[in-house]
């Protein structure tokens, strides 16, 4: 066999080497098992086209994650909120709460409809407060008396709550993990009764404000206690405000302390696709791209559906 024969021959076994090292990277220790396909149609490629496959891939690594060549060119991205197809999986018990309420509601027989709505108010409605509020509109005047009665109860219930909560904070000591535990059970008790909505925008405005100060408290003094649902929580409630000002500033605040975390990423997207802040929103999508997280599908859905 001639020299560059051999020369040629060790070529192949090389780059078949480098392909099946490069498959097994992913598979074995990136363990990005959801783009198996993708990974094997990519080593094909480069058994197939010795050498320039391989020299393809790699330049193309070199200049996703290192280059950035001309401005991108987002004049035909459109983000119409019209275009938007939800798909969130359905909260099964929550959904049950609801239905319950709906129909406890709309039965035309006013024994039956005071006794079922009784029925729902004495079961689990922790996270159906939002639900029993659709029984103030009822025409039977008794059954929208029992939703307001209750849901004045729980509000004033929780009013009460969080006012000693904070003095019991206030009291405390910041350094003391006790009081760290405090600030965390407070911000989330704050986060499962806000979420639903029941009180008046100006009472929402002024808790989420609370929670936002509680929130600070933790970043400054004790920013290890500070944990992703945290940031979860108030950039959740902040959004449903508009306060889109504050929550880009948690939001770059909980991606600076959590960079692995996906709803770091995902919730600021979010909040970038609501403020209609094209340039912003693709420099996160940059960012998820370069990054060690692990995307699911449902964040991967919204991504497809937002660039169409």
């Amino acid at each position: 066999m001639t020299r560059s024969g051999i020369i040629f021959i060790i070529i192949l076994i090389l780059n078949a080497l480098l392909a099946f090292v490069y498959l097994l990277w992913y598979l074995i220790f990136k363990k990005d098992k959801d783009n198996r396909k993708q990974y094997v149609m990519h080593t094909m490629i480069m058994l197939l086209c010795p050498i320039v496959g391989i020299l393809y891939f790699f330049f193309a690594f070199l200049k996703y994650h290192f280059l950035k060549l001309g401005e991108r060119d987002l004049t035909d991205v459109e983000f119409s909120k019209k275009r938007q197809t939800p798909r969130v999986k359905a909260d099964e018990e929550r959904e049950r709460n609801i239905v319950a309420v709906e129909e406890a509601i709309l039965i035309s027989d006013q024994e039956k409809k005071r006794t079922n709505m009784l029925n729902v108010l004495l079961g689990e409605t922790e996270d159906s407060y939002a639900a029993i509020a659709l029984a103030l509109d009822s025409d039977d005047s008794e059954v929208a008396h029992y939703a307001a009665s209750f849901l004045q109860s729980k509000m004033d219930s929780f009013r009460e709550n969080v006012r000693k909560m904070q003095e019991e904070i206030e009291e405390g000591d910041i350094e003391d993990e006790e009081c760290q535990e405090q600030i965390l059970e407070l911000i989330n008790y704050m986060n499962q009764m806000l979420k639903q909505k029941v009180f008046t925008k100006i009472e929402q405005v002024e808790y989420v404000t609370r929670m936002e100060l509680l929130c600070d408290k933790l970043f400054e003094e004790a920013r290890g206690r500070m944990l992703p649902v945290c940031y979860e929580s108030i950039l959740g409630r902040m959004m449903e405000l508009r306060l889109y000002e504050q929550a880009e500033l948690w939001g770059d605040r909980f991606c600076e302390q959590y960079p692995d975390q996906l709803s770091s990423y995902t919730l600021r997207l979010k909040l970038y696709f609501e403020t209609n802040r094209k340039d912003k929103f693709f420099e996160v999508l940059d960012q998820l791209r370069a990054s060690s997280v692990v995307v699911d599908n449902k964040t991967l859905e919204l991504i497809r559906m937002i660039q169409r």
